[in-house]
């Protein structure tokens, strides 16, 4: 798959280290020309105080759409919903 889109990334509180960790959607296109999109998660994992290696972590993509457009607005209503955003 290839990313088409990375929306921007929003705080929020991790349930299991009870911190702040960022969160962000990505739009992507699939190997069939169709779309979907994805949760993504920033971590840093600490490798016994010797270096530090960052990145961001991507769940299962979810659903098929026929335009990056309808993914973008899909997926920003399955993010804001899961994660009770601005309610």
């Amino acid at each position: 798959m290839k990313v088409v889109k990375v929306l921007e990334a929003i705080n929020l509180i991790s349930a299991v280290a009870g911190k702040p960790q960022q969160w962000r959607v990505v739009i992507l296109q699939r190997n069939d020309g169709h779309f979907t999109f994805a949760e993504e998660y920033f971590y840093t994992r600490d490798n016994k105080g010797k270096f530090t290696t960052p990145g961001w972590a991507r769940l299962y993509p979810q659903g098929i759409f026929a335009s990056a457009e309808i993914a973008e607005v899909e997926g920003r209503s399955f993010f804001l919903q899961k994660h009770k955003v601005g309610c």
